[in-house]
């Protein structure tokens, strides 16, 4: 399943497919570009299958619902709607358009980068484990950025060598997404990644 969301300030493609041999897939993603802000939560439920659907997809309608709200509000949500649910990893990205800065928050294994024109990355330590409706310290950072500036969140169901060169190589996020097709055909979990270009 491939999603697109784009405005005069930015561009994003979410693709997403399921293990194989699975009906459902435990990752969830949300996103949404309006003309002050862009915002994006990608979330993998613990394990796969319909428990973990139901958690990742719960995070991302507590994302969708409160998306006006600072992203460490939003991650404190997505711990909230987890209780009595199987835990799950959520990465949430939301970027200011009038500031160039841009938010990232995450716990768990989710993978964010983002690279400049200038040539420089930046890719924020996420705080290790996982919402489970229990108390969680939170970890969100804000940074500038540039100009056409490129970024990629992914589950760990997309194993890919060298995603700096991946995301510095390509003009467009479309000749990313079609470069990530091979990736996508031998998956041991469930994928999911946005990419996005910011102009």
């Amino acid at each position: 399943m491939i999603e697109r969301e784009f405005n005069q300030y930015m561009k994003a493609i979410a693709y997403q497919i399921q293990k194989k041999g699975n009906d459902v897939n435990g990752d969830s993603f949300f996103m949404k570009a309006i003309d002050e802000y862009f915002i994006c939560a990608v979330a993998d439920g613990l394990g796969s299958g319909q428990h973990a659907h139901a958690s990742s997809k719960a995070i991302c309608e507590v994302v969708e619902q409160h998306h006006e709200e600072e992203v460490e509000r939003l991650i404190d949500y997505c711990n909230h709607v987890l209780k009595d649910r199987r835990g799950a990893t959520v990465s949430i990205l939301k970027i200011d358009f009038s500031q160039k800065k841009f938010t990232y928050g995450s716990v768990g294994n989710i993978e964010f980068i983002l690279h400049s024109p200038s040539g420089r990355f930046i890719y924020p330590i996420p705080v290790m484990g996982f919402l489970s409706g229990k108390p969680q310290k939170y970890q969100c950072e804000t940074f500038s950025y540039e100009e056409g500036s490129k970024f990629i969140i992914h589950t760990d169901g997309l194993l890919i060598p060298g995603i700096k060169s991946l995301i510095s190589n390509f003009r467009t996020i479309d000749e990313i997404s079609n470069h990530l097709e091979s990736y996508t055909q031998t998956r041991k979990d469930d994928l999911t990644y946005v990419i996005g270009q910011l102009f």
